[in-house]
């Protein structure tokens, strides 16, 4: 009796608490992948109240590959002044493709190819018109309890193609 019971542990319920537990992980990593997603995509298409949804309040963005004369801030410490800055300088809808995203414990890697229309002073392209842009990078966000806390850009500014638009 004693090895028909350890025979259907080991072949029935201990496979089933592993498909179980497997499950619940996939799960769990859909959810995460689905608020950063959720999130980058509501940020760069001027939702923002859907970004008030799943962000922290005192969310911090930061982009330490930003280079100084292009004008984009290395760090902003508030979900609002984020969205100021975001507003102020994103004229345009942009266009993002997903290539790649992951869990990684409780942080969200997005690879992203983007491409939109930005000021031209943010480039140092002087202090009229717009300029199109097309960039890939990726971006580490961090999801605590279902919002994101933390916004970190790596982008490929040496590799942006960059074209002034006529106005």
């Amino acid at each position: 009796m004693l090895k028909g019971r350890k025979f259907l542990i080991q072949t029935i319920i201990v496979p089933f608490l592993i498909a179980i537990t497997t499950l619940k992980a996939e799960a769990q990593n859909m959810s995460q992948i689905d608020i950063a997603t959720k999130y980058y995509n509501a940020l760069y298409s001027g939702e923002y109240d859907t970004v008030r949804s799943v962000a922290s309040p005192d969310m911090v963005f930061e982009d330490p590959t930003a280079p100084e004369g292009f004008g984009i801030p290395p760090r902003i410490e508030q979900l609002e002044e984020c969205l100021k800055f975001i507003e102020a300088n994103t004229p345009g809808e942009i266009e993002i493709e997903y290539t790649d995203n992951y869990v990684s414990n409780d942080r969200v890697v997005l690879k992203a190819k983007m491409n939109g229309t930005a000021p031209a002073k943010i480039f140092g392209m002087g202090e009229e018109g717009n300029v199109a842009f097309t960039t890939k990078g990726v971006s580490i966000l961090h999801v605590v309890d279902g919002r994101v806390i933390h916004h970190s850009d790596y982008m490929d500014y040496s590799g942006t193609v960059l074209r002034k638009l006529e106005d």
